[in-house]
């Protein structure tokens, strides 16, 4: 008897604290917090509704863009401007191409080529590439040189996964993007 004088008092207590809690979580008011503090959870409440309620959007919002990326197909095309904050530390790339990779070719689902030349050598072209998976998820890099140091270099036409380079003289290569492979064009 004693024991279940005890298990409902504890069930009683316990079912109280919990009203309690939700009344307070649930009132959504954040009256008792500082001003700061109000200010910065009324705000985040305010984004997580608009989240909620945006669907895909490319205006400029408050706190810059609004953009929600979904796993798109990706068209093959050579980019006029690379942006790459990781590796901008190594080199400095003229332009890019992307591609959806079909059939095998290598391994993922796109792969990103940036072309340009080492930040410490100017001379020395250089070949980067990029390959990701579902989700835009990392699969794996490689990083190559042009066989001679003939300034930077640029992407001037693409054919399947075999780019034509041109560096800032005028020579020009071949690069067969799955075998990191360079062929002298005459």
């Amino acid at each position: 008897m004693k024991k279940i004088a005890i298990l409902l008092i504890t069930t009683a207590v316990l079912f109280g604290a919990g009203v309690a809690f939700y009344h307070v979580s649930a009132s959504g008011t954040y009256d008792s917090l500082p001003k700061e503090k109000r200010e910065i959870m009324e705000r985040k409440a305010q984004n997580k509704d608009k989240a909620r309620n945006d669907s895909v959007s490319k205006k400029d919002g408050v706190n810059g863009p609004l953009v929600v990326q979904h796993d798109r197909a990706v068209t093959a095309q050579i980019l006029t401007h690379v942006e790459d904050p990781v590796n901008d530390h190594k080199a400095k790339f003229k332009n890019g191409w992307v591609s959806p990779i079909k059939n095998g070719e290598m391994g993922g689902k796109n792969v990103t080529v940036e072309a340009g030349a080492l930040i410490n050598d100017p001379e020395q072209g250089y070949v980067f590439v990029r390959s990701e998976g579902d989700k835009r998820k990392y699969m794996g890099e490689k990083e190559y040189k042009t066989p001679s140091k003939h300034g930077e270099v640029r992407i001037i036409d693409a054919k399947e996964f075999i780019l034509t380079l041109q560096a800032k003289d005028g020579k020009k290569w071949s690069f067969d993007v799955p075998t990191g492979t360079f062929k002298d064009i005459e």
